[in-house]
């Protein structure tokens, strides 16, 4: 009876009262014994929390301890704290004018709202707000922040050697042959084996490896054409930049036509004596395909269109365009003096647009041998006598084929004779470091009459390779001593890969050197001297690197000159853009059938203004205008945008506040 009478006490004195005194005040059971009610006095004195108020020390008000937070988030810059604190501050504020206000019902509701409102938050700030002081009201300070605080999944990318060795990966692919399943394979596969890490068997999935490239930056973006802006930083592009650059320096405006902003028509140059008017003639190919349709169609309830598989047959086209007149060719008027003339004054082809059909049975690829330059020539000249033409190209292969008895170290052997083209003779650099040597001609075969006693008479009206070349010029024990002693390969492993291969060399290596010291390998050496083999060496000397493509020594020796545009700046030819008219023209009108695209193709292209060829040329020199005067690629992409009918950029444009803001 005691034991459930001291429990039901115990109880009784635990329920919340007003006052827990007042329990006790009531007249006292008599079923109760004096044991009892010393039990129930002992309960109510553990359990009455009030007691001790006599031992605390009288606290600071709100209103200063918000005060004193203010002036220490002041000391350490804690702007967060800082926003927060005076927004407490203002809040206690209004909420003791509320209260002195008998018409506002629920002060510190209204109040918090009301400065919620006046720095543009919303009701879940007020609502903070109101937590806020409270919770400064009981432990005098800020909560801790939360930032971080969340119970995170455990992630493999936590790990340093896995995030390094995927770092690394992904810095080797080259752009755009990222792909979540390629990463996926690479952990599972390779990374985590050569790690030694036991998972129990767990890999990666895909969407894993998603999550894991939006970590470390990447992102999925749709191929577009337009500007090239990722190779504007390769050192080859620089120079090659750099050196066309040099053509706006050395040819003044003052030698070409240039074409008012408005209407464009053309304003004639005033020519010096000996001058002689310059005519910027642009060239480039492109392919059409017949089954190249119109990409975005209208359709109803999702019924798409049946199309045939695949891209079609290609029609390959090669074209040059000019401001004054759009395309190198005669017109009707002039096709008919030309027939009036002698056989020998006549010309056989008036157009300088050539079209062929590639594929099986059909007309074979374009080379440098279907890019007769012997053809376009002419009729140039006769459109533009007397002038001097300007022609740009791009730097594809069949551009930059050389002439076959050209100075070429790729076609050398190291040894004579075997199967090696047969050279032009030449003279040994001046910056050979034997002076004797210095100027001296050198001839790249063998004389056809040697004597028996000839250590190379079985070789005699052959080629000499270039160990022989290399060693006629006394470089041969340079060569050796640089390499350690040891005579140098024809061609090492990093010069005989491909070029995909050698960047793909080159970005291993700088992921190599971008790791920590302590996690660093052997850098590999990638032929980064111009020594590391006997073909490397010697394209590098001064007469091999002198030596021009055909292209250009057809052109130059009619008296006219040639250009190659720099790599990944395909914005600088505005027949580019001429492409870009006519296929959007062909998508709309095309059936998807060879004999239709066929018959179009040339229909299109003949169609195009010559005001808008001229507009396209516009377009060009605002680019050219804008990297001449600085701007990265990105940045001339907006001012071309802004200066979109000029000829040029105007002089603010670097003091402009939205280039300023529109970083690469």
């Amino acid at each position: 009876m005691k034991l459930r009478n001291s429990v039901e006490l115990v109880i009784l004195a635990a329920e919340p009262q007003d006052d827990l005194s007042d329990c006790f005040q009531e007249a006292p059971d008599p079923e109760l014994t004096s044991e009892d009610i010393q039990l129930r006095s002992r309960a109510v004195e553990w359990i009455n929390p009030l007691d001790d108020e006599e031992d605390e020390v009288e606290q600071q008000p709100i209103y200063q301890v918000v005060q004193r937070l203010i002036k220490d988030a002041q000391r350490f810059k804690s702007f967060s704290s800082l926003m927060h604190l005076h927004s407490v501050k203002a809040f206690l504020e209004l909420r003791e004018k509320y209260r002195l206000a008998p018409r506002i019902k629920n002060p510190a509701m209204r109040a918090s709202q009301v400065i919620a409102k006046s720095i543009g938050k919303g009701p879940y700030f007020a609502k903070k707000l109101r937590s806020l002081t409270r919770y400064i009201g009981r432990f005098r300070t800020l909560p801790p922040p939360t930032a971080g605080k969340h119970n995170a999944h455990p992630s493999l990318l936590n790990n340093e050697r896995i995030a390094q060795a995927v770092r690394r990966y992904l810095t080797v692919l080259a752009d755009g042959e990222i792909t979540p399943l390629k990463l996926l394979r690479q952990v599972n596969n390779v990374i985590i084996p050569a790690l030694g890490l036991d998972l129990a068997g767990q890999k990666i999935s895909e969407s894993c490896a998603r999550r894991w490239l939006v970590k470390l930056g990447y992102e999925m973006k749709e191929v577009k054409k337009g500007m090239y802006v990722d190779g504007h930083e390769r050192a080859d592009v620089l120079l090659g930049y750099l050196d066309f650059g040099s053509y706006f320096d050395l040819i003044l405006i003052s030698l070409r036509r240039i074409y008012k902003d408005k209407d464009l028509e053309p304003i004639e140059p005033t020519l010096a004596v000996g001058e002689k008017l310059h005519i910027p003639v642009f060239h480039d190919e492109s392919i059409c395909r017949s089954n190249d349709l119109r990409r975005r169609v209208w359709v109803r309830e999702g019924r798409m269109p049946l199309r045939k598989k695949g891209e079609g047959r290609a029609i390959h086209i090669s074209d040059f365009i000019v401001e004054q007149t759009g395309r190198i060719i005669l017109n009707e008027e002039q096709r008919k003096l030309n027939e009036q003339l002698p056989v020998d004054q006549r010309l056989a082809v008036t157009d300088a647009r050539k079209i062929i059909y590639p594929g099986k049975n059909s007309d074979g690829w374009w080379n440098m041998e279907k890019l007769i330059m012997k053809r376009t020539l002419p009729i140039f000249e006769r459109l533009y006598p007397g002038a001097v033409g300007e022609f740009f190209f791009d730097q594809s292969s069949a551009h930059g084929a050389f002439a076959p008895d050209a100075l070429n170290a790729k076609e050398m052997n190291v040894k004579p004779g075997g199967k090696q083209r047969m050279m032009h003779p030449t003279f040994i650099p001046m910056d050979n470091p034997n002076p004797a040597l210095r100027g001296q001609p050198q001839s790249m075969s063998f004389p056809a009459e040697l004597p028996p006693c000839h250590p190379h008479y079985e070789f005699r009206g052959k080629p000499k390779g270039m160990r022989q070349v290399i060693e006629e010029r006394g470089l041969l024990d340079y060569l050796t001593s640089v390499n350690g002693g040891k005579v140098p390969p024809g061609e090492c492993k990093f010069c005989k890969a491909s070029r995909e291969k050698q960047e793909q060399l080159m970005r291993e290596a700088q992921a190599i050197v971008d790791e920590p010291d302590e996690t660093r390998e052997d850098i590999p050496q990638l032929g980064t001297s111009i020594a590391c083999c006997m073909r490397r060496f010697l394209s590098e000397q001064e007469d091999f690197k002198a030596e021009k493509p055909l292209l250009q020594i057809v052109i130059e020796e009619a008296g006219h000159k040639c250009y190659f545009l720099p790599k990944f700046h395909c914005e600088l030819n505005p027949i580019e853009m001429y492409w870009g008219w006519t296929k959007t023209r062909l998508r709309v009108a095309a059936d998807g059938t060879f004999p239709t695209a066929k018959r179009l193709v040339p229909d299109i292209l003949d169609s195009c203004p010559t005001k808008t060829i001229r507009a396209f040329f516009r377009k060009t020199w605002r680019y050219m205008d804008a990297y001449r005067k600085g701007l990265n690629a990105k940045e001339a992409e907006y001012a071309i945008k802004k200066y979109r009918s000029h000829r040029a950029i105007g002089r603010n444009v670097m003091m402009s506040l939205e280039i300023m803001h529109n970083p690469a």
